[in-house]
């Protein structure tokens, strides 16, 4: 089982989301790329302190992955970036946490992109975190 945030998560994250017929329903209408920024990395990933995996989305489809750590997590861009800390990413995949409230209360931070156009796709954010949920972490 790949470890949360590695590359190999990412793309095993993106196939999980490739096998959702409930996140490729929900996100039918969606198109952007979006990035996962997760800081305060511990130690032992060996991954630095801030990772950033990049998810090509369109139309209920993931594309493909980009993944940055370290200074190259700089380099990253995307019409949507969403900060949290590690601890933070792991409550929301593991669904102690749910997205939306975690943005209202700046837990997750909207770095680039409009929070009322993700809350229109609260069902697809829903169908993505049971995707995570299937890599683990």
């Amino acid at each position: 089982m790949p470890k949360f945030p590695t590359r190999e998560w990412a793309e095993a994250f993106c196939q999980a989301l490739n096998e959702s017929s409930e996140y490729r329903s929900a996100a039918a209408k969606w198109e952007g790329d979006i990035i996962f920024l997760a800081t305060n990395l511990p130690q032992e990933l060996g991954l630095g302190e801030r990772s950033a995996m990049k998810l090509l989305l369109k139309q209920g489809h993931c594309h493909g992955v980009e993944f940055y750590q370290g200074a190259d997590v700089d380099k990253a861009d995307a019409p949507y970036i969403l900060e949290a800390d590690y601890k933070t990413w792991l409550d929301v995949i593991s669904g102690k946490q749910q997205p939306i409230p975690a943005m209202v209360l700046g837990k997750i931070k909207i770095k680039k992109g409009s929070f009322s156009v993700l809350a229109q796709y609260v069902t697809a954010a829903l169908a993505m975190i049971k995707a995570a949920q299937k890599v683990g972490t």
